[in-house]
């Protein structure tokens, strides 16, 4: 028999190659295949070590690997070949075809319906393996970079650092489907720093999405875009955001609490943008803005909506100025601005059989008050009315005042 390691090398191994094995205690032998032995499941032992040049054993695979029911995939150049995992065939009958295993370079599909990939670290981890690593580093559970890097300006790739779908199969109505669900979960007491535009991230609290710009560049970096958009693709969204009725501190969603559900600092603002296009771009213009420009709480001011009533007050709550609302109105009032020599005012409007009659309803034994000009103070009233009567009502008795021009009283 030739000597150990002297048979000559092949360059590579396809699976079927006739080894001879023996077992644990050196007592039998036996033959196997290649293929067999890369097939069963390999156990090694902890080098204690993280780096290859420090006794780490590294395990490199160059091209493809599938795990769990991802490997029933042919892994064939054909995207139109036939599906035998599970999900490309669910994908296949669909109008996008099974493209996700068809493109991927590690893919690992859960045979028994339990979870495809985990990913875990731990902070104490890190900070017991400084030494060994060489830095404290951030215990990140899974990491995902998409890196857009093609230049022309005809380019059509676009990077998803993460991308995700959830599918609701027909007739699958019992419970609901998500495309991605992250739990902030406090095993701690509540913390007694509270979450705020300027002071973000709170010591020894949870968050539960954090949307950073820059990802941690010293340089180099511009703006983003914007944090989130919510498209169509092509199916719309019922509704935008959804805040659950016990999902704030402060309130269940029918008490008299209060739950804060977006905090916004001084200058930032709501924006509804018109369907303009500008420069050949839709959507440029802004239509409509609310803001506040509040610079300390003392001065500031509260919109609440109640049960019929629009009350306008301080920031305690307490009103100021309040609209009444009813049912079907037949009156309505609406308040213009002036322009030029045009004056702003109140004017009551009719709608149906109602009508125009303007209300001043102060409290008993109040006043009606106005700042004007006083003149022809002590003159003798004119024995004609030029302008006609004013008509009034007051305490429910009609009244008519008289309208002098300015010729008449001298001012």
């Amino acid at each position: 028999m030739p000597k150990f390691n002297s048979y000559q090398r092949i360059s590579a191994v396809k699976g079927d190659e006739v080894l001879v094995v023996a077992d644990a205690a050196g007592s039998t032998t036996f033959s196997a295949t290649a293929g067999q032995i890369a097939g069963s499941a390999a156990v090694s032992q902890n080098s204690g070590q993280f780096y290859e040049d420090a006794g780490s054993v590294i395990s490199r695979h160059a091209d493809r690997v599938l795990i769990g029911a991802a490997s029933d995939n042919l892994a064939l150049a054909s995207r139109s070949a036939t599906s035998t995992d599970w999900l490309s065939g669910v994908m296949a009958a669909s109008t996008v075809g099974a493209w996700p295993m068809w493109g991927a370079q590690f893919a690992s599909l859960a045979r028994y319906g339990s979870l495809g990939v985990l990913g875990g670290s731990r902070t104490s981890d890190a900070s017991a393996s400084a030494g060994l690593l060489g830095y404290t580093p951030s215990s990140i559970g899974v990491g995902s970079w998409a890196v857009s890097d093609v230049t022309s300006p005809t380019s059509t790739e676009t990077g998803y650092a993460f991308y995700g779908e959830a599918w609701r199969m027909e007739g699958a109505d019992n419970q609901p489907c998500f495309g991605m669900e992250l739990e902030a979960v406090n095993f701690g007491a509540a913390s007694t720093a509270v979450c705020n535009p300027y002071h973000p991230n709170v010591g020894g609290g949870v968050v539960g999405v954090q949307l950073g710009s820059g990802g941690g560049q010293t340089s180099g970096t511009s703006d983003a875009a914007c944090a989130v958009t919510v498209v169509s693709n092509p199916s719309a969204w019922q509704t935008g955001i959804v805040f659950g009725a016990t999902a704030l501190t402060g309130t269940n969603g029918q008490d008299a609490g209060y739950g804060s559900a977006i905090s916004l600092a001084r200058n930032h603002a709501v924006e509804w943008h018109t369907p303009e296009t500008v420069d050949g771009t839709a959507g440029l213009n802004v239509g409509c803005y609310v803001r506040s420009t509040v610079t300390e709480r003392v001065s500031g001011c509260s919109v609440q909506f109640a049960d019929g009533e629009i009350a306008f007050g301080n920031i305690d709550g307490e009103s100021v100025f309040s609209v009444n609302t009813i049912a079907s109105p037949d009156n309505f009032l609406s308040v213009k601005a002036g322009s030029g020599e045009q004056a702003a005012g109140l004017y009551a409007q009719t709608s149906g059989s109602g009508n125009g009659n303007l209300g001043l309803y102060p409290a008993q034994g109040c006043e009606i008050q106005a700042t004007s000009p006083v003149s022809g103070v002590g003159d003798a009233l004119p024995t004609t009315v030029a302008g006609g009567f004013l008509h009034i009502n007051i305490n429910g008795t009609d009244y008519r005042v008289p309208l002098f021009t300015v010729e008449q009283v001298g001012a």
